[in-house]
């Protein structure tokens, strides 16, 4: 891995423990029939994940991919599923930082690009059409937690990690009321997704306080690389797209 995208974006620590140096791949994986042995019912998070806002239930989507990619940093050197991440925090920002992207399937197939292919492509339409297609984020929170519970070495632990997480953005993210009539011309989208929330929200491990999402964001996008990361614009592209405030910086 690249050493600036390495300081940039890295593992959370509380992936450190949960195995994933084992190189050793013990699931079933078809590319042609992958989700049909998926054995984990995922209608449970979905059901109680209704309730939050829209940059919650991004968050939640974005941190169950985390599980997937880090999954493989031991089996794959490809920087790519990584930088989707990166990327994919930075437009539960704003999604004028990413740059929509498709992957083509034949480069993406077997045992371990597989899976990467299907976390990626459920993920990215859940991050841009989440608010104007709720179908597209309901589909994502149903179907990237069961590839999780497939691949990861001790799904006993993503799962008791995914009900704490729950839990908190419950607590601390419920949804806002939302008056379509009030945005009409859909002038105010990023105001009814909800207060952004910071990816500490999803470490156990951190005694999280809404109060301090500000800040970390700040820091996140300070150092988000985006002259190494394709997915990720730049200022000069942002500022193209009419964007209001600075690139990169929380105002």
């Amino acid at each position: 891995m690249k050493e600036d995208l390495a300081l940039a974006y890295s593992i959370p620590d509380y992936l450190l423990a949960v195995g994933f140096e084992d190189p050793r791949l013990r699931y079933k994986w078809d590319d042609w029939r992958a989700s049909l042995d998926f054995a984990y019912d995922s209608s449970d998070i979905v059901a109680r994940l209704a309730g939050v806002s829209m940059h919650a239930k991004l968050a939640v989507g974005i941190g169950i991919y985390e599980w997937i990619v880090w999954r493989f940093r031991i089996v794959s050197e490809d920087r790519v599923p990584l930088q989707i991440a990166e990327a994919a925090w930075c437009a539960n920002i704003n999604r004028k930082y990413m740059e929509y992207v498709e992957l083509p399937r034949s480069e993406w197939l077997g045992i371990v690009r597989g899976p990467l292919w299907c976390g990626i492509t459920w993920l990215v339409p859940m991050v841009f059409s989440g608010d104007n297609d709720p179908e597209e984020c309901e589909s994502g929170l149903a179907y990237l937690p069961r590839l999780a519970m497939h691949v990861v070495p001790k799904p006993e632990l993503f799962e008791a990690w995914m009900n704490q997480v729950i839990e908190r953005v419950i607590r601390f993210h419920s949804r806002p009321p939302d008056d379509p009539f009030e945005d009409l011309f859909s002038e105010h989208e990023e105001e009814r997704r909800g207060p952004l929330v910071a990816r500490e929200m999803l470490n156990p491990r951190v005694n999280y306080s809404p109060e301090t999402d500000r800040r970390l964001i700040s820091n996140f996008l300070r150092s988000s690389d985006y002259q190494g990361n394709p997915f990720l614009l730049s200022p000069e592209q942002i500022l193209n797209s009419e964007f209001i405030g600075t690139p990169y910086v929380l105002d």
